[in-house]
């Protein structure tokens, strides 16, 4: 019988490793570096959206992301990047709001206030603006 066992192989080969080994003068810049734009998205709730009522949020739309609630169910999120920090939401008439946006356009948001839902729910209502020339697509901002 023919031994059909794959043999396990290092990456790189043989082993070998190499590794970039800072300065010491690169070290010390790195403990002194102070924090620049966050990296970490987060998720903007609706009560977030309701503390800024009535002030504009200017972001760029980075399309939408499939999502799963607990029942298994798919809906879309929406993710946007205010120039200091990457975020996602989905409140259904933003979601709604973005569908006809292009990838990278500059938009404008306000949440204008909530309205109860007949389950009792508040739901943010929003304001959704493109904003003219701004796209991180267009030739204009290279």
């Amino acid at each position: 019988m023919e031994n059909t066992q794959v043999k396990p192989e290092l990456k790189p080969e043989n082993g070998e490793v190499t590794f970039l080994m800072p300065s010491t003068n690169a070290i010390g810049i790195l403990k002194n570096a102070k924090p620049g734009r966050k990296l970490t998205v987060t998720y903007k709730t609706k009560e977030e959206w309701a503390e800024e009522k009535d002030k504009p949020v200017n972001c760029f739309f980075l399309g939408f992301k499939n999502a799963e609630d607990s029942k298994g169910n798919t809906y879309l999120i929406a993710k946007l990047h205010d120039g200091e920090k990457a975020f996602v939401c989905a409140q259904t008439i933003l979601v709604q709001a973005l569908m006809g946006v292009e990838l990278g356009q500059g938009v404008q948001i306000i949440c204008t206030g909530t309205v109860r839902a007949q389950s009792g729910n508040h739901i943010p209502t929003f304001e959704v603006s493109e904003l003219e020339g701004v796209s991180l697509l267009s030739q204009d901002n290279e």
